[in-house]
C-alpha cells in the first residue's frame, strides 16, 4: 500500500485515469467493494501515514484489485491469499477465477485447495520439483502430494 487514498492506490494500475466504476468493478472481483463502500470516505479514504491502517488481509485485497485493473497477460502470485483466513481465501480465489481465465498464472501456494484448481501442479521439495501433473494425476500417482491430500481430507 502507498500513502494516499484507496483510489490513488488502485488507479496506479491505470495510469491514474480510472473511473470509480472501473475501480469498484475490480474491488467486486476481489470481494472488497462492500467494506470500501462502508468506509466514511469510500475510495477517497486515506491509507498509510496519516490515514487509516488496513488489516493485512484488506491490503492484500487492494493489491489484488490493482492487479485486476492492470490486466496483465501473465501473473506470478506468491501466496496471494495467505493473509486471509482459509474460508475467505477460498471464496476470493473462486471470485478471481473469472478474472484469471485465459491468462498464464504461476501461483505459489501452500494451501492444497489452491493447487487443486490449477491446470498443472509442481510439487517442490528441498528446492527440487519432485512431482508434476494435474491434481488428479498427482493423487493417482500416490506420491507426497497424494499423501498431503489424503491427510487433509481425513
Amino acid at each position: 500500500m502507498f500513502v494516499g487514498s484507496l483510489r490513488d492506490n488502485l488507479a496506479l494500475a491505470l495510469d491514474a485515469h480510472g473511473t470509480d466504476e472501473q475501480l469498484y468493478d475490480a474491488l467486486v472481483s476481489v470481494d472488497a467493494a462492500d467494506w470500501v463502500r462502508a468506509l466514511p470516505d469510500g475510495l477517497m479514504t486515506l491509507v498509510g501515514s496519516g490515514g487509516i491502517e488496513l488489516s493485512p488481509a484488506r491490503a492484500q485485497q487492494i493489491a489484488l484489485a490493482r492487479l485486476v485493473l492492470a490486466d496483465p497477460h501473465t501473473l506470478v502470485l506468491d501466496e496471494a491469499t495467505s493473509l486471509i483466513d482459509p474460508r475467505a481465501a477460498r471464496h476470493l480465489e473462486r471470485s478471481l477465477a473469472a478474472v484469471l481465465e485465459g491468462r498464464t498464472v504461476i501461483a505459489i501456494a501452500h494451501r492444497l485447495f489452491s493447487a487443486h484448481d490449477a491446470d498443472r501442479v509442481a510439487v517442490v521439495e528441498d528446492g527440487r520439483i519432485t512431482e508434476f501433473g494435474s491434481h488428479q494425476e498427482l493423487v493417482d500417482a500416490g506420491g507426497s502430494y497424494a499423501d498431503l491430500w489424503a491427510s487433509w481430507h481425513s
